[in-house]
């Protein structure tokens, strides 16, 4: 009789504690300057707080203001960013020489070389693309996209030289060539090669020991960036061999898993189906 007492008993006072947990953590929010820049956040803070009971767990408080204030700060932090969001990105990029214009309004995107930023002022939220692919999502502050567009421009860069990517590529084509019995100089599907290539980026520790620890990541974006890099260069011949590539038109550009993007400039480019190695003299 008394255990079923103490638990019916234990149960409201659990009850009651995530009531207060959860107030507590929206509290936590609306007092945390950097979730004060994320709008999502706050706005479920609030939800919280305009739904809780807080004198049904004993707190003789009233969340009014609270909410009315949050409200407007929020409306304010909205203005400040569209007057002078633009205008801030364009100068922290040149500060640290960074070309950055702006490409369209709605949505909002900037070329940020070599990336596309694209950005949400009423979420406050960024997103890092590149070849169309996303690389990383963060608060829409202009010195944070630039940290992280330096980041990623440097992993991007320091995979691999041109000359092994290209070396990489035609071992890839020739393997696939053989696995199909196709004849020399025959297209294969440009996304095809992508795993290939991604075991030729693995280094002496993967090859000695093939577990997931030793896996050095190597994506769609990185080979689309190696293959932007080449044309770049000039580098679509090495070792009496041309690469070529295939645009991807009409229907073939709806499974973007089967295509490449591969660019030109931020926003600027090309998909690709298919790819082929002839030989060239000299």
């Amino acid at each position: 009789m008394i255990d079923e007492l103490a638990a019916g008993l234990l149960s409201r006072v659990d009850e009651k504690i995530k009531e207060l947990a959860a107030l507590q953590k929206a509290l936590k929010t609306l007092a945390s300057p950097d979730a004060l820049e994320s709008p999502r956040k706050v706005e479920e803070a609030c939800r919280q707080l305009a739904r809780s009971d807080p004198k049904g767990v004993g707190l003789d408080v009233d969340f009014t203001e609270l909410l009315d204030a949050a409200e407007a700060d929020q409306q304010e932090r909205a203005r400040t960013r569209r007057s002078e969001f633009g205008r801030l990105l364009k100068e922290c990029a040149g500060d640290e020489g960074i070309a950055c214009r702006l490409i369209t309004t709605d949505p909002m995107e900037f070329a940020v070389e070599p990336f596309t930023v694209v950005v949400n002022l009423e979420q406050n939220l960024a997103s890092v693309l590149y070849a169309r692919l996303p690389l990383e999502e963060l608060p829409a502050r202009p010195e944070r996209i630039i940290t992280a567009v330096q980041k990623n421009l440097k992993t991007l860069e320091a995979a691999w030289s041109s000359e092994r990517f290209f070396d990489a590529l035609h071992s890839a084509y020739e393997i696939r060539l053989f696995d199909k019995k196709a004849p020399r100089g025959e297209r294969a599907p440009l996304a095809d090669l992508l795993p290939l290539v991604a075991l030729s980026f693995q280094g002496d520790k993967f090859r000695a020991d093939p577990k997931t620890a030793n896996y050095r990541a190597y994506g769609r974006v990185q080979m689309a960036y190696d293959l932007a890099k080449l044309r770049r260069r000039g580098l679509l011949h090495r070792n009496g061999r041309r690469l070529n590539l295939g645009t991807a038109t009409g229907s073939s550009t709806r499974d973007k898993k089967g295509v490449l993007y591969v660019e030109d400039s931020p926003g600027q480019g090309q998909y690709y189906l298919s790819i082929w190695f002839s030989s060239v003299e000299g």
